[in-house]
């Protein structure tokens, strides 16, 4: 398991910044672009703050995608895209022609899936992802058609929720260069836990090799 644990949140978020703005220089080096899937949540939204401040990132060159989305629209304050934006995209100077939302708005969801798929890149270099407290990840959720759905999108119908959400498939996340869960807070500790132990049987778990960021309070039960 390859996991990096940290003070607090906020100690959590500002590694994932660094981490980002490191993979983003190498990849520029090496290809001339950083394709990047964003996440929703509260450790990402505390990353995208820390990222605002950082010099030397080549944000003209950066490619923003989003792991999942609600099926809401940009507006919303629901929404994974309008999160980044308010928090990271409004604030550094990534290209707008190279931010790449999911539109939840978009009837049906499927269509919606399809023509997300369709303006991916052949491949991300990282995905960032978080962890729920029932161990889904994107919004892959236990029990969900999209844990064994095909393709690079799924529409996925989420029954606990009572909604529909747009994310990426197993396949798509794990053909990614890296994948990065950033997991903070005591309410992850058992599921965290478990996955390590290859316990339960939780979506998380089908996310391959990931590098781990996690606060001290989630990595409460792992031992160490």
């Amino acid at each position: 398991m390859n996991l990096r644990v940290f003070p607090t949140p906020q100690a959590t978020a500002q590694a994932a910044a660094e981490a980002f703005a490191d993979a983003a220089r190498e990849a520029v080096r090496a290809r001339g672009a950083f394709h990047v899937a964003l996440s929703g949540g509260s450790t990402p939204k505390l990353m995208y703050r820390s990222l605002r401040g950082m010099e030397d990132v080549p944000w003209e060159a950066v490619h923003i995608y989003f792991s999942d989305e609600r099926s809401v629209g940009p507006d919303s304050s629901e929404s994974n895209y309008r999160l980044a934006h308010d928090e990271l995209l409004t604030h550094v100077p990534v290209p707008g022609d190279q931010i790449h939302r999911m539109e939840g708005e978009r009837r049906p969801l499927e269509e919606a899936a399809s023509a997300y798929a369709a303006l991916l890149p052949e491949r991300l270099d990282v995905v960032l992802l978080g962890m729920g407290d029932d161990g889904h990840t994107a919004s892959l959720f236990p029990g969900t058609a999209a844990l064994t759905a095909g393709g690079r999108v799924t529409a996925n119908w989420v029954p606990k929720l009572n909604t529909g959400r747009l994310t990426f498939t197993y396949d798509d996340i794990n053909a990614a260069g890296e994948r990065w869960l950033l997991v903070a807070g005591e309410g992850k500790a058992d599921v965290l836990r478990q996955v390590a132990a290859g316990e339960g049987d939780y979506p998380v778990a089908g996310v391959r090799d990931p590098v781990w960021f996690v606060d001290e309070a989630a990595a409460g039960e792992l031992g160490r």
